[in-house]
């Protein structure tokens, strides 16, 4: 199963508002990387229930999100769809998307207090 992108906004309701703004900002910076476009994939369809949180992040030009990012029971970690590896357990978002791209996010380090 691939996870590829969608015309419908999402809102990302799992997220807290502190986690969403840093999300958005995230998003700004992983442009630098070709980061075009980040999604709440956790409604989809999977094979297995899902009760968390799914981000699927995109790269520019291409329909299928090379990272998920997975969020349950205050834990996170990093899919890498590409090289099928997942990351280790991560205990905030700003850390688990610092794997992704470990840049500055509006001046600070990549992290959430």
């Amino acid at each position: 199963m691939q996870a590829t992108r969608t015309n419908t906004f999402q809102s990302f309701t799992g997220l807290s508002p502190d986690e969403r703004n840093h999300l958005r900002e995230w998003q700004a910076a992983a442009r630098a990387i070709g980061v075009d476009g980040i999604e709440d994939l956790a409604g989809r369809p999977w094979p297995c229930p899902i009760d968390g949180t799914v981000i699927g992040v995109f790269r520019e030009g291409s329909d299928s999100a090379p990272w998920l990012v997975i969020g349950q029971n205050a834990t996170w970690a990093v899919a890498c769809c590409i090289e099928r590896t997942v990351s280790r357990t991560y205990f905030s978002l700003a850390e688990a998307l610092a794997t992704i791209y470990p840049g500055r996010v509006r001046g600070r380090p990549n992290r959430l207090s």
